[in-house]
């Protein structure tokens, strides 16, 4: 099994968790979608390369970013955010 094989695999596994779990199928019809998703997924992006940002809610993140930075503890914000200092500028514009 390739590892593009394995990251379908696993894509599949998370997307029937969250139909079931988060949504509410049922473990069948979860099954079905995932696979699906799964497979229109690989027809739309299948050999490329696609970046998948990391999910945060980053507005609730810049609003105490905002009310934590005091213009001096850039290293402190970063570290504890783990962002950079451009992300950290762009949190608080």
């Amino acid at each position: 099994m390739s590892v593009s094989d394995h990251i379908a695999a696993a894509l599949r596994r998370d997307v029937h968790e969250a139909l079931q779990c988060s949504i509410g199928f049922k473990d069948d019809i979860a099954e079905s979608l995932a696979a699906a998703v799964v497979k229109k997924i690989q027809q739309r992006w299948g050999g490329r390369e696609v970046y998948i940002s990391v999910a945060d809610d980053s507005i609730e993140r810049n609003v105490a970013i905002k009310q934590e930075f005091n213009g001096s503890n850039h290293a402190e914000i970063c570290s504890r955010y783990n962002i950079s200092l451009s992300t950290l500028y762009r949190s608080i514009r």
